[in-house]
């Protein structure tokens, strides 16, 4: 976990220029909505390690007050590969969902 943002597991520590901003502490605490995406995720790209990996967004929340989204956003196989981002169009695009039987959708 990180000490930014709770919940989250970081995989790229040291971000480069362009990449998905992790999601600060004060837009993840206190009083809030959230709006889940299920049944229905949204498939994305996100910008992590200068490169883009599919992933999706399985979650929106928006703080209290706070004009800034921030999304959960799963990428691969892994368990541990999510974290909460702040939600930019120039690093977390979304994507047409995959054809069924290709793309991202065994995880």
């Amino acid at each position: 976990m990180t000490t930014a943002v709770p919940f989250s597991t970081p995989r790229h520590a040291n971000p480069l220029p362009g990449d998905a901003v992790e999601a600060p502490a004060s837009l993840m605490s206190g009083p809030g909505r959230s709006w889940q995406t299920e049944p229905r995720w949204r498939w994305v790209e996100i910008r992590l390690g200068g490169q883009w990996l599919p992933g999706r967004v399985e979650r929106w929340r928006l703080h209290q007050g706070s004009p800034q989204w921030v999304a959960l956003v799963r990428w691969g196989p892994d368990l541990l590969a999510w974290a909460w981002y702040l939600y930019d169009p120039e690093t977390i695009r979304q994507v047409p969902e995959p054809a069924p039987g290709s793309g991202p959708t065994t995880w």
